[in-house]
């Protein structure tokens, strides 16, 4: 595997990795919030309470545990 396969990889790794407990954490939060409005309204409720999290906090803390994994072996 070359190295500009395992870079990508890597990033989508980290996607999941901050992603999904960000995503459970937020939706079971707001799910009382949300819970009687229309679809459409719950994800862009949702879309900008998570896209400022992940980008700033949830992504660049999952990279920093990778890098910490990959330190290790």
């Amino acid at each position: 595997m070359n190295k500009n396969s395992k870079d990508r990889l890597i990033r989508i790794l980290i996607g999941y990795i901050g992603l999904y407990p960000t995503l459970l954490i937020v939706l079971t939060l707001l799910k009382p919030i949300t819970q009687g409005l229309s679809l459409p309204v719950v994800v862009l409720i949702e879309t900008i309470i998570l896209v400022p999290l992940t980008q700033l906090v949830s992504f660049p803390l999952a990279g920093k545990l990778v890098d910490m994994l990959r330190k290790e072996k």
